[in-house]
């Protein structure tokens, strides 16, 4: 990190190296903005030196809108987690030991997730289940003009030699099923094309989630090819349909699948932000999923 701010000249005195990786890179974009256009194109530039296949990267050095499906906003609500001793304690608790077969049902579940790109060049994530249904956010899908002219994309995804998998696009289909819910940030639509027998499906009943549980996410953050948020993923909050974690994502997880450790589904995916732990300086990456429960009911509920 010191060289790259070295190369592109910008002062690495103003930068906090402390703190996680995205972190200091929000630090570095904030002060290359604070400085002018002219910084925050170094920065770009540098970084695209590094990845020069980067798509988002050069769709932002040419003044492109790079456009993710918005999740709402969470950071007015309490920190119903916490951090210290309480959440080491926690963590102290549970063996990371699984069976080796947990990889396998977990490559199995990720062939059911797709990353849909809607016609107004937002992004973001879904998953099917039994019916070939898709399932993700309202604010993904809102409407069903919305969903008839966007597509869900299966196996964007890299191979295990670390090439481009051959992805599969589908249409989907609302006029033979759609149904969404605001409140529950919540869409369930038809895919054209009977997905299920090349995918597979995710099963979506009621399920139980604890506080203090792992979940994993499998995601397209950021848009990007598939990938699994598998680390430091703890549930710190569960209630009034909610469910909290700590499980990374990006703007683009929109409509994921978060899952226990069984990968059995537990929640949707909707949104996710910054927020001050009340009492400290610390802040944490929160994010927000609908209780499965909620998801079975919005299903229930046009049936």
């Amino acid at each position: 990190m010191r060289r790259f701010l070295y190369d592109i000249k910008l002062d690495a005195t103003r930068i906090a190296f402390h703190n996680r990786a995205d972190l200091t890179w929000h630090s570095v974009l904030d002060e290359a903005q604070k400085r002018g256009a002219r910084w925050v194109y170094a920065v770009l530039d540098r970084a695209i030196e590094e990845y020069p296949d980067d798509e988002i990267l050069r769709r932002l050095r040419d003044g492109a809108a790079v456009r993710y499906a918005e999740g709402p906003s969470i950071t007015s609500l309490p920190w119903r987690g916490s951090g210290g001793p309480p959440l080491e304690k926690i963590l102290g608790t549970q063996s990371s030991l699984v069976p080796v077969s947990y990889l396998e049902i977990g490559i199995r579940r990720a062939q059911a997730v797709a990353r849909i790109q809607v016609s107004d060049g937002s992004r973001g994530t879904g998953f099917l289940i039994p019916g070939d249904l898709l399932v993700t956010n309202h604010h993904v899908l809102g409407d069903r003009d919305a969903a008839a002219g966007a597509t869900a994309q299966f196996n964007y995804q890299k191979t295990v030699e670390g090439r481009d998998a051959e992805p599969e696009e589908l249409c989907f289909d609302p006029d033979a099923f759609f149904v969404t819910s605001s409140d529950d940030d919540c869409t369930i639509v038809k895919v054209a094309g009977e997905p299920s027998a090349r995918w597979g499906t995710i099963a979506l009943q009621p399920a139980r989630v604890e506080l203090g549980e792992r979940v994993n996410i499998i995601q397209h953050p950021g848009g990007d090819q598939k990938q699994l948020s598998f680390f430091h993923n703890l549930v710190v909050y569960v209630g009034e349909g909610r469910v909290q974690y700590l499980t990374d994502t990006l703007p683009g997880s929109s409509g994921s699948p978060v899952f226990n450790k069984h990968w059995e589904l537990v929640a949707l995916h909707h949104s996710g932000g910054w927020l001050l732990e009340p009492g400290t300086k610390d802040r944490f990456f929160r994010n927000e999923g609908i209780h499965v429960d909620r998801v079975v009911d919005v299903l229930r509920r046009c049936r």
